[in-house]
């Protein structure tokens, strides 16, 4: 709480404040958890006025109650289902991932992951006119991009200017190298990610390789903060934000951060591959349904490049 001032109520004077401070009563919190009686005695005021400025100086502090109603209308407005493009997928989640939430997509090395995350980014963008910050540890993957964007309008009517709505839709994605995790700390404090409603990280365990070596508490300590931050900017941003993570070589597939990190998403899934162009989603945890390990399969394009 502040520090007592006269503005809190017109039955304190500055007088009464510098009485009041002589005898170390110098906050409000001092003054609210000070015996009235004695306040009275001190100022010169009945019990009854002392009673009224505490209330003031609580209501002047305390948060306000809202109504859960209102807070769910708050949440469904604000609230968007960006979908992935992978038809059986988006029907299991009711149209898609909400934002405002964190999806881990895990697995081993050329299991998909950045594929699906790509895919996912080309469909906000181009089908739901999401922007997306799509934010890379390795080469910027924009010609992938537009290929799916490409697959995901062949079999419908072509636009008149189709490749006008290509360049719109890629416009919408904004691609970022990151090269260390403090340029991750950064962009997830820019103003400017306010923009977005989609963010990709990948891979997120990538930037931590580089202080494997490092003191085991000074690693926490950053995958703490990296944990807030996402979760900070994926609720006040109402995004969606979308992890890629490397999986351990154990056979629980752990991801490659580990037990502490197991906390964090909202949602994870792990991928597989079964072929060139053929690949499996898992569920193996989902804090919004008790149902996990249910399994899709489906099929990717090989990129022509």
């Amino acid at each position: 709480m502040n520090n007592l001032a006269v503005s809190f109520s017109h039955l304190l004077t500055a007088q009464k404040l510098e009485v009041l401070k002589n005898h170390d009563i110098k906050t409000s919190l001092d003054f609210v958890q000070t015996n009235n009686d004695k306040i009275a005695h001190m100022i010169g005021c009945n019990v009854s006025e002392i009673i009224k400025i505490k209330e003031a100086i609580l209501s002047l502090n305390n948060s306000q109650a809202t109504r859960g109603d209102k807070l769910y209308d708050v949440t469904l407005t604000t609230t968007t289902l960006v979908g992935t493009g992978i038809a059986g997928i988006d029907e299991y989640f009711g149209g898609g991932f909400p934002t405002g939430t964190i999806v881990e997509v895990c697995g081993h090395s050329n299991s998909g992951k950045t594929q699906f995350a790509l895919h996912l980014s080309a469909h906000a963008s181009l089908n739901q006119l999401q922007t997306v910050a799509y934010l890379s540890t390795s080469s910027i993957n924009a010609e992938r991009v537009l290929e799916f964007m490409k697959i995901l309008k062949s079999g419908t009517n072509e636009p008149k200017n189709f490749s006008g709505l290509l360049e719109d839709s890629l416009k919408r994605i904004s691609f970022t190298y990151l090269s260390d995790i403090q340029q991750l700390f950064e962009m997830l404090w820019n103003p400017d990610m306010a923009r977005f409603r989609v963010v990709v990280i990948d891979s997120l365990a990538s930037l931590f390789l580089p202080i494997l070596g490092d003191s085991f508490n000074d690693a926490i300590a950053l995958l703490n903060k990296v944990a807030s931050d996402l979760k900070r900017l994926a609720v006040e941003n109402r995004c969606l934000i979308v992890i890629i993570n490397h999986a351990s070589n154990g056979p629980a597939q752990m991801p490659f951060l580990g037990r502490y990190w197991l906390h964090v998403p909202n949602l994870r899934l792990h991928s597989k591959r079964l072929s060139s162009n053929e690949f499996q989603l898992t569920i193996v945890t989902n804090v919004h349904s008790p149902i996990n390990e249910v399994q899709w399969i489906f099929s990717l394009p090989q990129s022509t490049a």
